[in-house]
């Protein structure tokens, strides 16, 4: 019941532009390899290797029989002209990576650098900094020390704008400084060294030259809106939800990436008028189906799941009493978040009315019993059952939304009404997403379950949200493992049978209303890892993608101020790595928007990460790529890895050279052969994700 860093600096202009750029890559970088010496770029290519050929012939035979082909031939031949030898196919040349002009930093378990902080950083960046003595530990025996020297420095500097940090390299002194504006840039700015130069450095630590690594929060500032597209309406593709084709599911539930959205407690939101912002700032995100909290006139002592019947809108949020006008306003709403690309699903509550309802005098038969301390829908009675039923179409037709997320079902009015629901709308050419609240067995009803995975062999939904958890974060269930065998999806009562994981579309909430604390406060494998880059499809409350935090509180009646991104560099640092995200998602369509009838058919595998194992590691794949996504969970690991590439489960076929891509960055790591790129180094902060792209590159 509804109760009340981007890593990456100026590699590129904003990700999609370096994700849009990799197809450039696979003409340009014919070269890679061993990744001693990372590169920033991939290298100019090198001519393809000439194809096998074999040695001109005439009809009288091959060229060593020259002679005797001049000579007229018999009419009874004595010998049989012999065959032109055969070569044997020439093996494709492996691609290696073009040298770039490098300082070394440590060589030999060596350094002769010293650092230098600035005023502040010993205080604001000690952890961070220590974590990166760690690293460089760990990797190559040694770190440059603090000290007065002489020699060349490595400087941590506070200066620029506080969003802004930079990585600057002086190759006629060699000294290396890292500036950034405040402490939570800095951090960035450290993990960036690390990652990407501790990252892929293997037994000495060596800095190009020539690259740019400058972070200018302004000019990089991600915007997904270009990303999304409205294919509902009239544009409304059908596809089978389950094996049995019983259930036919609107197509676009393929892209959809949810959040729960109340408008009257989001700061850039408020009524439906005010609120055009707010649909703007999800479509920037990457987000693009709203469930709306229940607009319905809420009486004396509702809150919108308390209300006084569907019929209804609140005025507070429509701006007027007069009811027709105010549906006419929720249309305008819906019709420019369409216009947007996103979706809207509109709550519905099927448990019963205020007591305050002037239904309740009206049609006193409608009603019987208490539900939630008010008066609960008498549900045999067949005149109140139409008229629902038929109040709940008229609000979808009235204002075009996309279908309903369900309050208390499939357990309170049933199945066969949403499935009647569902129908009528069809009949008229409409095609809704309908989302149960509870786990259910769907039938000819229910797209989805609002909480697709919940162990409730280890708690109940309403312990969950006291005392949330991260079922894959927090070590209840496994990745792969669990989502191959369906453990942990769907009804309660299903994920002990056959029918475990068996449907097509699952959800990962990872927040709604009814919790009473949050729970991702920034950690991005609970929003990364376990949401966004899991084949599920990802719904969180208002507020998670950057980072909000509240505890002891019902989440529905906390206000959620997105003014927090501009004012806490923190939070604005995390929405932002979490729009990096959704870019990535929505960019690899063919791997992030598979989704197999059998849900346990998923395209999903392990990987195998020597240093960081107390996550499952994975890698999500199709036709001749795979992006691998690298976890780290564990507080006092240092973050180095090797990463090993599931060729076997993850490419349907071999390739004469592979190149491995940093996401984050647009960082070309190497290329070459299987066995060359296999076993490539990483280094993955804490609750940070890697996430690397292996292409195949076919023979020239």
């Amino acid at each position: 019941m509804g109760r009340a860093d981007r890593p990456g600096p100026a590699l590129r202009a904003g990700l999609a532009a370096a994700l849009l750029t990799l197809a450039a890559l696979l003409l340009l970088c014919a070269c890679g390899g061993n990744h001693t010496n990372s590169e920033t770029e991939a290298p100019s290519g090198t001519a393809p290797p000439s194809e096998p050929t074999e040695p001109e012939a005439t009809e009288a035979g091959t060229p060593e029989d020259t002679d005797k082909a001049t000579e007229p031939p018999t009419e009874e031949p004595t010998e049989t002209p012999t065959e032109a030898p055969t070569e044997a196919p020439t093996e494709p040349e492996e691609m290696t990576m073009e040298p770039k002009t490098t300082l070394s930093v440590i060589a030999d378990g060596r350094t002769d650098y010293t650092v230098r902080l600035g005023e502040g950083v010993s205080d604001g960046n000690a952890a961070d900094l220590a974590w990166l003595w760690q690293v460089m530990d760990e990797k190559y025996g040694t770190h440059p020390a603090e000290g007065e020297g002489d020699g060349k420095t490595v400087s941590f500097l506070f200066e620029g704008n506080t969003r802004d940090y930079a990585l600057t390299v002086d190759e006629a002194s060699g000294n290396i400084t890292v500036t950034a504006g405040c402490a939570a840039t800095m951090k960035k700015a450290i993990q960036y060294f690390a990652t990407q130069f501790c990252g892929y450095s293997d037994g000495d630590l060596r800095i190009d030259v020539d690259g740019d690594y400058r972070y200018v929060y302004e000019e990089e500032i991600i915007d997904n809106s270009s990303l999304l597209s409205y294919e509902g309406g009239e544009k409304t593709v059908l596809a089978p939800s389950d094996e049995d084709g019983v259930l036919m599911t609107p197509a676009w539930l393929d892209t959809a990436v949810m959040v729960e959205v109340r408008l009257d407690t989001a700061s850039i939101g408020g009524s439906f008028q005010e609120s055009y912002d707010l649909i703007d700032f999800y479509a920037a995100t990457g987000v693009n189906v709203i469930w709306l909290t229940p607009i319905y006139q809420r009486g004396a002592g509702g809150n919108g799941y308390g209300n006084i019947g569907l019929h209804t809108v609140e005025p507070a949020l429509t701006g007027t009493d007069n009811m027709e006008e105010g549906w006419a306003v929720v249309k305008e709403f819906v019709d420019y978040a369409h216009s947007k690309g996103v979706y809207i699903l509109l709550d519905i509550v099927s448990w019963g009315t205020m007591k305050s309802a002037p239904l309740l005098e009206e049609h006193p038969d409608w009603f019987s019993g208490e539900a939630w301390g008010n008066a609960a829908f008498n549900w045999r009675n067949t005149d109140f059952k139409e008229w629902y039923i038929s109040q709940a179409v008229t609000n979808i037709l009235a204002t075009g939304a996309d279908g309903y997320r369900c309050d208390c079902e499939p357990f309170t009015a049933g199945y066969e009404v949403f499935a009647e629901i569902r129908k009528r709308l069809n009949d008229q050419g409409v095609y809704p997403v309908i989302m149960s609240e509870e786990g259910g067995w769907r039938k000819n009803a229910f797209d989805c379950e609002q909480d697709g995975v919940l162990d409730y062999s280890k708690m109940t939904r309403g312990q969950l949200y006291q005392n949330p958890v991260n079922f894959f974060v927090d070590g209840y269930l496994k990745m792969v493992t669990n989502t191959q065998r369906g453990r942990g999806l769907g009804a309660a009562d299903l994920q002990s049978k056959r029918y475990a994981g068996a449907q097509r579309y699952y959800t990962n909430c990872i927040t709604n209303h009814d919790y009473q604390r949050r729970d991702v406060c920034g950690n991005r494998l609970k929003i990364g890892y376990a949401a966004i880059y899991a084949p599920y499809i990802p719904l969180w409350y208002m507020g998670d993608e950057f980072g909000a935090e509240a505890t002891h509180v019902v989440l529905y009646d906390r206000a959620v101020d997105f003014g927090l991104i501009d004012s806490d560099p923190e939070k604005g640092i995390f929405y932002e790595d979490v729009k990096q995200m959704l870019a990535i998602r929505r960019t690899y369509t063919d791997i992030f928007q598979y989704w197999p009838l059998c849900h346990r058919d998923t395209n999903i595998c392990e990987v195998t990460v020597d240093g960081l194992d107390s996550l499952e590691n994975y890698a999500r794949f199709a036709g001749d790529h795979m992006i691998l996504v690298v976890a780290n969970n564990q507080e006092d690991a240092s973050g180095v890895c090797t990463v090993h590439i599931p060729f076997a489960d993850g490419f349907a076929q071999d390739y004469a050279n592979y190149r491995v891509t940093d996401l984050l960055t647009g960082r070309v790591i190497t290329v070459g052969r299987a066995d060359t790129v296999d076993g490539f180094s990483a280094v993955v902060p804490y609750q940070y994700c890697g996430v690397f792209l292996v292409e195949g590159i076919p023979a020239q």
